[in-house]
């Protein structure tokens, strides 16, 4: 009788005890960290925008609201990148583990 090709030519054990990369992880979150800190920006830059249209005595103008929603949008667009970058370090201090010795 022959031997069965779709069985694993190792035997099944425990797997070896493995720590991730711990720098990457930390330095992922810490970037996911600031790409939070950038959407609390970007909600405080709205606020203060309709914080503009609320306490004026006229029709604010639209350069005014224009103002307060570019910044809002500066920081999103500056945080993004940070985002991205933690995802990615996240993800790749995970997946790449070592053994411990």
């Amino acid at each position: 009788m022959t031997e069965n090709p779709y069985r694993s030519p190792r035997t099944v054990g425990p797997s070896p005890k493995t720590r991730s990369t711990r720098w990457l992880v930390w330095s992922g979150l810490v970037c996911l960290g600031l790409a939070l800190l950038g959407v609390a920006f970007t909600i405080a830059g709205m606020i203060f925008s309709f914080h503009t249209i609320a306490h004026s005595s006229t029709t604010p103008k639209p350069s005014d609201l224009a103002h307060e929603i570019t910044i809002s949008l500066v920081a999103t667009v500056a945080t993004m990148p940070l985002g991205i970058v933690g995802i990615v370090l996240l993800i790749v201090g995970l997946l790449i583990r070592r053994p411990v010795e």
